[in-house]
């Protein structure tokens, strides 16, 4: 047993340095059965794998983070095993060209990469996210991106809620209040992109025009949403097909919203899940879409599921592919200016990066999420450029067939383009790919290619110009029929100037009726003219919650006599999902002292509701921090902050923080906080405790 152990710490410490697992064993296929416990938050699994042993070895691991096992069975058989609560070690004699079973019987409750929450009914909803190297806390799996495996889930779970996982559904069956749902995959994938939803959900399925099914899931309560939610979707998946020239390689496709999602969204093969802040109405459509969202999961299920980037330097392969190829179906849907405009947003900030300390190459494995993302989407459109894009679609077609499946390197794709294309790329690789500051010439001459770009450009350097020099190029830049971006810069170039010639180029700017164009007014001028009122007042009408939220505060503000009609008039608008303009609009309510005076209480305890876990994150932070602008937090709304500060949402979790470190700096808040510890929960009670140990002043 002690040369065990010892060959144990010495693969453990030396064996990444030379070779992975995966040189000496493949895993093929998984069979797991699950059964997930709410109450407790627990996992309990039956996890079967069958695998190849290529070369001699005598240690296989598996990665499993915290897990308890009742049963390790190697072909049936009890097997030696060495387990450190990170990795589980099978110790035999593997000899080479030998093919084996494993049985493992877990339970687990899971430290990350399950989140159990409640959804807006109050309903239980249970989802996972594995990006990264987390699968391996519920599933036995692998962290190594490298290991692909066929994954067929198995789920039971209470018969009232909908379970969805990666494959094709193969099965329901209900007994005793108890459903158990098989799914079924046909092709391999990455431990991280294995996947499970447990929630209350309608669904509607359509397909696309290749015969796939696509699944679009929605809350019962959402049906009018729908529509907008998931508009241009088959029209999309339909476009990245043909675009792509590749089948979508998955039985179907499927798309799930889920509550204090992590991040916008994740591609699980076949089963995108994604923040349910992109579930909207048609109002809340003109300013927050999932389309792009929608668009980037869907392109990852050939960049990112089919193939797969071998490591962190390549990673760009994956998240460059998916945003340049989201930008290309929204084209598709949106239009050329809108294609343009999104690069030419893109190149501005991955220019202002290069003139920073953030400047990093795109294949430098600690680059920023934008170089991964945006700089290696204008990699691609540069080298569409250069190659023809009949070279560039024949190259994609033939590097995502030669390594579907697999893994790769960014050389295994420029190859490919070179060898289609003919062309030395020596030269475009040290430019695009290994040079950290951005290449804004080059990029510059390919936006110029658009027309609409040159006329935007040509205003754009108009900036530095008084108003009075100006003037003719803002008022044709008005001039029916004004183009959404050109007339939001020609407003933006106003900078609040109220002088006649002013007024009159905002006259025009309101008459073009331009939505957007209009909500550059309502977020820019501050101060609103006598002149002005009316048409400012208008404003609050437009389809879009941006606009009608500036309107109503910047009306509240310039016109206190007025306030009232203006509280009245939009009292009812709730606005985003993370009620932007009801949550502003009770602060407006409460520091208006002559409005329904007897109604104050109600509007406060409704703004400190909004900060209890009842919410989305995005609801809670915006009443938190108009709290922290009024310093009128209740004792709930304390507790609430607590609450947030151990989220698991860590953008929330540190906004929280922040906010809690400054009341802390107060004694009366202090001394709240002292009384209040004892109504927390165990785990809120010990963070508290710990801050409270900290002196003022300290952080």
């Amino acid at each position: 047993m002690i040369r065990i152990l010892m060959y144990l710490v010495v693969v453990m410490q030396i064996a990444p340095a030379f070779a992975q697992q995966t040189d000496f064993v493949n895993f093929i296929s998984s069979s797991v059965a699950l059964k997930v416990d709410v109450d407790t938050k627990t996992v309990r699994g039956e996890v079967h794998y069958e695998f190849q042993v290529d070369q001699a070895i005598d240690s296989v691991f598996i990665d499993a983070k915290n897990m308890e096992f009742d049963k390790v069975l190697l072909d049936g058989k009890a097997v030696k095993t060495h387990y450190d609560t990170e990795k589980l070690w099978l110790i035999s004699d593997f000899l080479p060209n030998t093919t084996h079973q494993l049985l493992l019987d877990y339970e687990v409750v899971p430290q990350k990469a399950v989140y159990f929450v409640k959804d807006h009914k109050g309903n239980d909803q249970i989802w996972t996210q594995g990006q990264g190297k987390y699968t391996s806390n519920w599933l036995p799996s692998f962290d190594d991106v490298n290991e692909k495996i066929i994954f067929d889930i198995t789920i039971e779970y209470d018969s009232d809620y909908e379970v969805i996982a990666n494959g094709k559904l193969q099965s329901k069956k209900t007994t005793n209040g108890v459903t158990t749902w098989k799914y079924d995959m046909i092709h391999p994938m990455s431990s991280y992109l294995v996947a499970f939803v447990i929630g209350t959900y309608a669904q509607k399925t359509t397909f696309s025009k290749s015969g796939i099914p696509l699944t679009y899931y929605y809350y019962p309560e959402d049906t009018l949403k729908f529509e907008p939610t998931y508009r241009y979707s088959k029209q999309m998946f339909d476009f990245l097909e043909r675009k792509i020239g590749v089948p979508y390689p998955w039985q179907d496709y499927k798309q799930i919203p889920v509550k204090d999602f992590l991040y916008a969204g994740m591609e699980n093969t076949g089963t995108t899940i994604f923040s349910d802040a992109f579930v909207v109405d048609s109002i809340a459509y003109t300013d927050r879409t999932y389309s792009n969202v929608n668009a980037h999961e869907l392109a990852h299920q050939w960049f990112g599921d089919l193939v797969t980037a071998k490591e962190g330097t390549h990673h760009w392969l994956q998240e460059g592919f998916a945003t340049y190829y989201a930008l290309l179906a929204e084209r598709e849907v949106l239009g050329e200016d809108y294609f343009y405009y999104k690069l030419y947003e893109s190149a501005e900030q991955l220019d202002a990066q290069s003139n920073g300390k953030n400047a990093t190459a795109v294949l430098n494995p600690k680059a920023s999420s934008l170089t991964f993302y945006q700089h290696g989407a204008w990699v691609l459109h540069a080298l569409q450029d250069k190659v023809g894009v009949e070279n560039f679609d024949t190259a994609v077609q033939q590097y995502l067939n030669k390594y579907q499946f697999g893994n790769v390197k960014t050389a295994d794709f420029m190859n490919m383009v070179a060898e289609v294309s003919g062309e030395d790329l020596t030269a475009f690789r040290a430019l695009w790919l290994e040079t950290a500051v951005f290449p804004s010439k080059e990029a510059l001459k390919l936006l110029e290619k658009s027309s609409f770009i040159k006329k935007y450009l040509n205003l754009a350097k108009e900036r530095t110009q008084p108003l009075a020099g100006k003037i003719a190029v803002i008022d044709e830049a008005l001039d029916f029929p004004v183009n959404d971006y050109v007339g939001q810069e020609a407003v933006y170039q106003l900078e609040g100037d109220v002088s006649p010639q002013g007024i009159e180029l905002y006259k025009k700017a309101f008459a073009t009726n331009n939505i957007y164009v209009r909500q550059a007014i309502a977020t820019t001028l501050n101060k609103i003219p006598a002149r002005l009122k009316k048409d400012y007042e208008s404003l609050l009408s437009d389809p879009s919650f941006v606009t009608q939220e500036a309107t109503l505060y910047h009306l509240w503000t310039n016109y206190p006599t007025q306030r009232k009609e203006f509280l009245d008039q939009m009292k009812d608008v709730v606005g985003f999902s993370d009620k932007n303009i009801r949550t502003l609009w009770l602060v407006l309510a409460i520091s208006t002292p002559e409005y329904e005076a007897s109604r104050k209480k109600h509007f406060f305890d409704e703004l400190n509701a909004y900060t209890t876990k009842r919410y989305t994150t995005k609801v809670r932070q915006n009443a938190f921090t108009y709290l922290e602008s009024l310093q009128l937090f209740s004792d709930q709304a304390l507790q609430s902050l607590v609450d947030g500060a151990t989220h698991y949402n860590w953008r929330f979790r540190d906004f929280c923080r922040k906010i809690l470190d400054k009341l802390l700096q107060d004694e009366r808040y202090r001394k709240k906080f002292v009384v209040l510890k004892k109504h927390l929960a165990e785990q809120q009670q010990r963070f508290l405790e710990k801050k409270l140990l900290i002196p003022q002043g300290g952080n």
